[in-house]
């Protein structure tokens, strides 16, 4: 035994300074790491030390399942409460903004027969979004069957909630059976891709997912990560609904399931092309240059060059990428191939995927989820409601877009009532009996009266469809287009509405929260309530809604360009001190054109204080008099992979280069003078232009892959450049 000041020492103790001295070294932490991984040293865990999260479908069932609860569970939001010796579920009071729930405050369980209960669960899609609570399709299911089987024969209890996912829909579910519900219509699946995985990404703090999706990257390359991740979705989808079934085989009630349809037609998921392996031809600048090509293409109407193009990028990018996909769905259509452009289409959802995510994407129900409810569904026996096919047979076209959606999967009018219609046609079937058989959905259409919602809150809706396509779309064409229909569509509904335009504008000129400016306030004095999901949320300057919005109201003759821009001139110009346009993302043109982890907090992950770009091309907002002279001061360098990187960063404002940087892998710093007559009086674009030479895609997949399977996060996607500072200054 070793004598260590007179003191007999433990023989482990320098094992252990050996065994710390290994593992200081950066192949001693892989070396754990990967002996975690086959779990030969002991279970992964986050970053954070808890254990890593279990998934969705080892968590979706509970022993409660089939068991009465001994006493009253909550019902959402609605807690249990008794008066006067009763039962009663009771909710807080709505709040000013909204809280994505329906506004009814008090629920009782069934005390008769009649009217027959139908419990309705769902997303924001089935909460009526934009429309609520002046309508929601809860509301016109059972008008439909008041229409149909004459008053007291139904009930319609809603219980959508907006940002529902499957395990607290499930829960809702099980305790929604405290109401005795005669039938049960489940409308959800929207969420269920972007909410219920998202632990399934390289982004999220857990060591042991970080290691697996390097391991589908060795195994099955670019496609691995979004394979791993589909079959946890699909574990995922066939726990809940065998959970459902269990439910409604122990309440004894029949249910119909809806299976979402989204936007085809209007709705583009622009998103980065990850790392690239290299091939003769390919490579990630030889993928841009071609988006670049094809789009030319599209615009000149040259649809066959824009096909070959764009199946092109999807050979180099392995059908990873929705925009790939989406430039060939617009050329599809350009030659009347709509078969084709709809197989495109469903691969552009398909491919925007968390686990491959890098802008911030919209909830749309995806091939798998969408095959997942209709299989499990019918092997249950459940009613359902396919809205894909509804809506494609309603319409004459396989690619629904405005007429049925107001963005991305949320509904309109005319939408709402066919989607309802079809729900109603499809419990009168399950309600059977001896009488006259039900009705078919496109009988409903054609009998059953349209709904009927006031002009102030159709435009609200209308306005708020137009701000939540600003916000959350992100375009290879133009997306002012389906901005601008809305706003049109808004001003149709109801003129005054342009009264709350104006107030927005001011609401977002103002370098505050929205919710705190007066301007704010004025519009909750008016019949156009914005609430937080109409476009609140947004804490930008908003520079599309303004160029579209403050273009309307000056085409309406409310409000002249100069108006809007003297506005923004006096609020947010230029002054004596300095402006940072580069972070926080105030200033930034579209400031979803991030990766996603920088624009949305994920718990335990710490936030970066730079400005990372993930394409090719940074915009930024310069508000200027038109005469002053500015100064614009850049520091930003071009990150590598393993391999130093050299090119010039084009500055450029209102699509006129002012200079350039040569930038490398350390920060460089430029400055550069814009003339006050090169200025517009308002509202300025400053765009970063950044070089297409990258380290080759071989090289920085196989850095990712290392870093992963030390569970340290990575990027899947190129970084083009990195800002520290935008500053702009008075000359």
């Amino acid at each position: 035994m070793a004598i260590e000041n007179g003191v007999p020492s433990d023989p482990r103790k320098q094992i252990c300074n050996d065994l710390a001295e290994l593992l200081g070294q950066e192949e001693g932490v892989r070396v754990v790491r990967l002996l975690q991984h086959l779990e030969l040293c002991g279970p992964a865990a986050r970053d954070d030390g808890a254990p890593a999260p279990a998934s969705p479908a080892a968590t979706s069932a509970t022993p409660a399942d089939t068991a009465a609860e001994t006493r009253p569970a909550p019902i959402g939001i609605w807690e249990p409460q008794e008066t006067r010796g009763e039962l009663a579920f009771v909710r807080p009071e709505p709040t000013l903004l909204g809280d994505g729930s329906a506004q009814r405050r008090v629920l009782l369980p069934k005390r008769s027969a009649l009217p027959g209960r139908i419990c309705f669960f769902g997303e924001s899609a089935a909460a009526g979004f934009f429309y609520a609570p002046h309508l929601t399709p809860a509301q016109l299911l059972q008008e439909q069957l008041r229409v149909v089987k004459g008053p007291g024969q139904y009930e319609v209890v809603d219980l959508a909630r907006v940002n529902e996912s499957i395990l607290p829909l499930l829960d809702t579910v099980q305790a929604a059976c405290q109401l005795k519900p005669d039938l049960l219509v489940v409308f959800a699946g929207n969420n269920w891709n972007l909410l219920d995985i998202p632990t399934v990404s390289p982004q999220f703090p857990s060591v042991d997912t970080r290691q697996e999706i390097a391991e589908s990257l060795r195994a099955s390359g670019l496609r691995g990560p979004a394979a791993l991740a589909d079959a946890r979705l699909k574990n995922a989808v066939e726990s809940a609904l065998a959970r459902l079934g269990r439910i409604a085989n122990a309440a004894q009630i029949p249910v119909v399931v809806v299976v979402p349809e989204v936007n085809l037609a209007d709705w583009e998921n622009r998103q980065p092309v990850m790392w690239l392996p290299e091939v003769p031809g390919g490579g990630i600048a030889r993928w841009y240059e071609l988006y670049g090509a094809a789009k030319e293409r599209l615009a000149g109407g040259r649809w066959d060059e824009a096909a070959a193009l764009a199946a092109r990028m999807i050979e180099l990018d392995l059908g990873t990428c929705s925009t790939s996909h989406r430039l060939l769905a617009r050329a599809e259509i350009g030659r009347g191939r709509m078969a084709e452009a709809l197989a495109a289409c469903r691969a552009e959802v398909d491919a925007t995927r968390y686990s491959t995510l890098c802008f911030m994407a919209s909830p749309q129900c995806t091939g798998p989820v969408r095959e997942a409810l209709l299989r499990g569904a019918r092997q249950r026996g459940f009613g359902v409601v396919d809205l894909a096919t509804v809506f494609a047979e309603h319409t004459g076209s396989p690619l629904p877009g405005r007429r049925m959606f107001m963005d991305y999967c949320h509904l309109t009018v005319e939408g709402m009532k066919v989607a309802m219609a079809a729900v109603t046609a499809e419990i009168l079937r399950l309600g059977g009996g001896a009488g006259a058989p039900a009705p078919d959905w496109r009988q409903l259409v054609k009998s059953l009266p349209n709904p009927q919602v006031a002009p102030e809150v159709d435009a609200t809706a209308k306005l708020g469809a137009a701000l939540h396509n600003a916000h959350r779309q992100l375009a290879v064409g133009n997306r002012d287009d389906i901005v601008e229909h809305w706003c049109e569509r808004a001003l149709a509904a109801s003129p005054g509405i342009a009264d709350a335009m104006v107030e927005l504008l001011a609401a977002r000129s103002t370098p505050c929260p929205a919710v705190l400016t007066a301007a704010q306030q004025r519009i909750w004095g008016t019949p156009y309530r914005l609430t937080l999901y109409h476009g609140w949320r947004s804490d930008s300057l908003d520079a599309p809604v303004f160029e579209v919005v403050g273009k309307l109201l000056a085409r309406s003759g409310r409000q002249s360009g100069e108006a809007s821009a003297a506005l923004l001139v006096e609020r947010q110009r230029v002054g004596r001190d300095a402006m940072e346009l580069a972070y926080p993302a105030y200033y930034h043109w579209d400031p979803i054109e991030r990766f996603y982890p920088d624009v949305v907090r994920i718990p335990n992950l710490t936030q970066r204080a730079i400005y990372r770009s993930p394409w090719p091309v940074s915009s930024f907002c310069l508000v200027a008099d038109g005469v002053a002279d500015v100064e614009l001061d850049l520091t930003a360098r071009l990150p590598g992979e393993g391999r130093p990187r050299q090119g010039t960063v084009t500055v450029a404002v209102n699509g006129r280069p002012v200079g350039e940087l040569a930038a490398g892998e350390r920060w460089s710093r430029a400055r550069f003078r814009v003339q006050g007559q090169a200025l517009s009086a308002g509202l300025n674009r400053v765009t970063l232009h950044w070089p297409l030479t990258v380290t080759d895609g071989d090289t920085a997949l196989a850095q990712v892959i290392a870093r992963l399977e030390q569970g340290i996060a990575a990027d899947l996607h190129p970084v083009f450049g990195e800002v520290f500072s935008l500053r702009v200054q008075p000359r």
